[in-house]
């Protein structure tokens, strides 16, 4: 089990290039080069260094419930004093489950679990997480419908005006229709898990498509939201203290509107609608307590049909988008080789592309916890 660290702070070029590459993380060098304002050699070098000692992690991360993985669920927990750091790594160590964080607040960890049916949910809450010990009371939330995963919060770093790509339309996500990916599409993106930008030559050599036609397939899975690709750094490493997750209790009727607004704003990287406790769900990030304050106050607090705000503050992240342990130096294992990151850069890539691929176990095979 790792301590908690405080994240090395970026200079000013490194935080530039973080933030353009969360704007576009399949976006090329030459693209970076010219939002950052620095050659492109720098940007490469740079990005290329943050990668390797764990920095910066570019994915590919499909959409679990518009690929027919299963259902999202948010789970909260109140754990025994002590108990929440350990029930945290051992959630992070399912492969059912996508993210975890631990919190201050009313709830002590978080995560969220893909469940594929509610059979099997029931399983988890009444066997698996009973067996830890370490929980006293749960909250479950279903995800009815997800309006925003990206990070943006970054983007203030940029020059003014800067908008190196599109910001999508938040209403135009349309309801979360479950469209399984044929074969070929699922062994892009398990290519894709590991090194979100992999470029489409390297990607046409191991799947034996052309890179027309591995281009073609990205697109289309990105057009459908289907799949997404994140560019993930430790909030702390560019002067961002606050990352909080924002619970909203909303007039049923302002659900819809209240969402898409939230989902335009740069600080705000998780969105989505819910059954339980919450009707909104968002994790947003912040310099410091005045700017989570004025977006407290001012900006949810001046949205009609606002009910109820309850905010918990991350202590951590142990995982997201499947990875863990988060921003970890990358170190050469058995068998790897050097392959191409998005439009030629060379690193390293496990010859083994399984590790942290979302599984739908059986609920019979589902390990209990085992003490650390």
């Amino acid at each position: 089990m790792n301590d908690v660290t405080t994240p090395t702070r970026l200079d000013e070029v490194d935080r530039r290039i973080v933030a353009a590459l969360q704007a576009d993380p399949r976006g090329s060098w030459s693209q970076l080069a010219g939002v950052v304002g620095v050659s492109e050699t720098t940007v490469l070098r740079r990005a290329q260094r943050l990668r390797e000692n764990g920095s910066l992690i570019v994915v590919a991360a499909p959409d679990p419930l518009r690929c027919g993985f299963g259902q999202p669920v948010l789970l909260q927990f109140r754990t025994v004093p002590g108990e929440a750091a350990r029930l945290g790594h051992y959630l992070a160590e399912r492969q059912d489950v996508r993210y975890v964080s631990l919190l201050t607040g009313r709830r002590d960890v978080m995560c969220e679990l893909i469940a594929p049916d509610h059979r099997y949910l029931s399983h988890v809450l009444t066997f698996d997480l009973p067996q830890t010990g370490s929980v006293l009371s749960t909250t479950t939330d279903i995800v009815l419908k997800r309006f925003k995963t990206k990070d943006q919060w970054s983007r203030e770093l940029l020059a003014p005006r800067v908008h190196p790509v599109a910001e999508p339309d938040p209403s135009a996500l349309g309801p979360e229709q479950s469209s399984p990916p044929d074969e070929m599409d699922m062994r892009l993106l398990d290519a894709l898990r590991q090194d979100g930008r992999r470029s489409y030559a390297d990607l046409s050599h191991d799947l034996g498509l052309s890179e027309t036609a591995i281009a073609r397939r990205v697109t289309a899975l990105a057009a459908s939201n289907r799949l997404y690709f994140v560019a993930m750094v430790e909030p702390g490493a560019l002067g961002f203290e606050f990352e909080v997750m924002v619970h909203l209790r909303v007039e049923p009727s302002a659900i819809e509107s209240i969402a898409v607004s939230l989902a335009t704003l740069a600080e705000v990287r998780y969105v989505s609608a819910t059954t339980g406790h919450s009707d909104l769900t968002c994790d947003a990030i912040f310099r410091d307590t005045e700017a989570l304050y004025e977006f407290v106050t001012y900006t949810v607090g001046g949205m009609r049909g606002v009910r109820d705000v309850e905010v918990d503050v991350v202590l951590e992240s142990l995982k997201r988008e499947y990875r863990y342990p988060l921003f970890q130096p990358e170190s050469p294992t058995k068998g790897s080789r050097h392959v191409a990151n998005g439009d030629g850069v060379t690193g390293k890539q496990p010859a083994a592309k399984t590790a942290n691929k979302p599984a739908q176990p059986n609920p019979k095979r589902v390990r209990p916890a085992q003490a650390k």
